[in-house]
């Protein structure tokens, strides 16, 4: 059982879809109106068990862990709005917490965010926001200096709430919503008069969006970056042509994911043995040809639920993984080893903070050898192997993944933790490991020390095994993690009589913040430090006491 959490336009026809292909499906809709579009759609009334299980209603990320498993559903497919980010983290910690996999279903953008110049030279009247309140306030200040002008909202009813204190009149707003009845109490709500709502089902064409502005004599057209499924360059094309100023709300954040054509693809392979015509006999590197010949099914065949293929099972997908330490976080400590790595690639990974690194190299690789910059396919924040492998198991068109970790992968990195999980579960994946330049190694140069004879030592949880480590008198290098882990060392240090002991302190190493201390523990006893911090520790070295002579 597929389940699909649905709400947009796309959500519909990948429902469509599954139903036409006879794949089971259980669809999650936030409201009746929403249940009532699919109930329309060609066939969709009722198919048996080749129907479509209708949820409607909205879910909290319990609720939705409950849904999943009365239906039976071993595969999670995001549809919701782009801006329903909250619902988009709940639907993906419920799949993490069932131990399942979510695809997310990402809208392609509309050309006009993409190709500002396609609207030249109109394009300027376009005013990109981060929020439904910030275009508010934008709309606020434009009626406060232009009383008599005229807006057309269309933002969506939820949000409506936000231009309640704009226009206090009320003449200059009109709102475009769904024809609903909690649409038209968000906008009775929002004090939009009876008179000033138009509700009405989208997309809509350039001619109504057009015959619609000139009826109302709009000057400004509100909006959100809806892509081309929510018609936002009709939308847009209009308002400018018109002459409206528009004011469009950017997506949130830069979404990776799949378009619908690349899930429905990989459902006809996954699910139904079905390779695409483009791809040429024997590839085995595309995900739609990731089957033999003889296993394939018929054409339209049924597999049974518990038979059909889940992204878990990927057996037949040749990956070769590179783990490349990058060094303290600037991009100038990357070997090129390691950017050649990055560059190749067709998936960076890591913690957001090596994800961002990467995205710089990709950035200002273009003017390398005359090249354009070349794009990965997906920059996902994940460094746990719990989070990894189940991510690439739902995205088999990735091939060449990197995982970029801090530091060196051989020094206190998640890289090992990473290559045992992959033997433990016997994966056929091939893995690279790239060196970085150590933390202990970086913070020796940067203090004139030398570090082969060094005790390292990783902080993290480890301050019952202090008095052991001070004793034996080595100096030691320190992985720490913020300023009650100093305070521990040096409490440790005054506690066993190395009050007069040597240490050094460093900051977000290679950062333009980076700060380095150095003085004795009682002096940096009080020293505020963040999670990226490491110390270097000279001991005083005592001399040991003689024996009494026997004589």
């Amino acid at each position: 059982m597929i389940g699909i959490f649905g709400g947009t336009r796309e959500g519909r026809l990948l429902a469509e879809f599954c139903r036409k292909e006879g794949l089971l499906a259980a669809v999650s809709v936030a409201t009746s109106y929403g249940k009532g579009l699919l109930e329309e759609g060609p066939g969709l009334q009722s198919h048996g068990d080749r129907g479509l299980r209708i949820q409607v209603g909205r879910m909290d990320k319990e609720r939705m862990k409950e849904w999943i498993k009365e239906m039976g559903i071993r595969l999670v497919i995001d549809a919701t709005h782009p801006y329903a980010r909250d619902v988009t983290c709940q639907i993906r910690q419920a799949c993490k917490e069932n131990g399942i996999p979510c695809l997310r279903l990402v809208r392609e953008k509309a050309q006009s965010q993409r190709d500002p110049g396609l609207l030249e030279p109109l394009s300027g009247a376009i005013r990109w926001v981060p929020s439904v309140a910030a275009a508010a306030d934008c709309l606020k200040e434009e009626l406060a200096q232009h009383p008599k002008r005229r807006a057309l909202i269309t933002t969506g009813s939820k949000e409506l709430s936000w231009f309640a204190a704009v226009d206090p009149g009320k003449e200059g707003l009109y709102a475009r919503v769904l024809p609903t009845a909690e649409g038209i109490e968000a906008c009775l709500k929002a004090g939009v008069k009876g008179s000033h709502i138009i509700a009405m089902q989208g997309p809509f064409s350039y001619d109504m969006n057009l015959a619609l502005l000139k009826t109302i004599q709009a000057s400004y057209l509100i909006t959100k970056e809806s892509g081309r499924a929510g018609g936002f360059e009709e939308k847009v094309a209009a308002a400018l042509n018109y002459g409206c100023q528009v004011i469009a709300v950017g997506r949130p954040v830069k979404e990776e994911g799949m378009s619908l054509e690349e899930i429905e693809a990989w459902l006809r392979q996954e699910y139904l043995g079905k390779g695409t015509a483009e791809q040429e006999p024997g590839n085995q590197e595309e995900p739609g040809n990731q089957k033999e010949s003889g296993n394939q099914k018929e054409s339209g065949s049924q597999e049974e639920p518990g038979n059909q293929k889940e992204p878990g099972n990927q057996e037949k997908i040749k990956r070769e993984i590179h783990l490349v330490g990058i060094g303290m976080g600037d991009i100038r400590q990357i070997t090129l080893e390691g950017i050649q790595a990055i560059l190749d690639s067709d998936a960076i990974l890591g913690a957001s903070r090596m994800v961002e690194c990467g995205r710089q190299v990709i950035r200002i690789s273009a003017p390398w050898e005359g090249q354009e910059a070349r794009e990965v396919r997906v920059m996902q924040p994940l460094y746990r192997p719990e989070e990894i492998l189940p991510w690439l198991d739902a995205h088999p068109q990735i091939h060449r993944p990197v995982i970029l970790y801090s530091g060196d992968v051989g020094f206190y990195s998640g890289a090992k933790g990473l290559m045992e999980k992959i033997q433990e579960e016997k994966r056929s994946i091939t893995c690279h490991l790239v060196p970085g330049i150590s933390s202990m190694a970086a913070f020796a140069a940067k203090i004139g020390r030398s570090w082969e004879k060094v005790q390292p030592v990783s902080f993290h949880g480890r301050e019952e095994e202090l008095p052991s480590l001070l004793s034996e008198g080595k100096e030691c290098f320190f992985l720490l993690d913020g300023r009650e882990r100093l305070q521990a060392l040096c409490k440790a240090l005054l506690q066993s009589g190395q009050g007069a002991a040597r240490l050094w302190v460093g900051e977000r190493l290679s950062y333009p913040e980076e700060r380095i201390w150095s003085g004795r523990p009682e002096e940096l006893l009080s020293l505020e430090v963040g999670s990226l911090a490491v110390a270097w520790l000279a001991p005083v070295q005592r001399e040991l006491p003689t024996r009494p002579s026997d004589s």
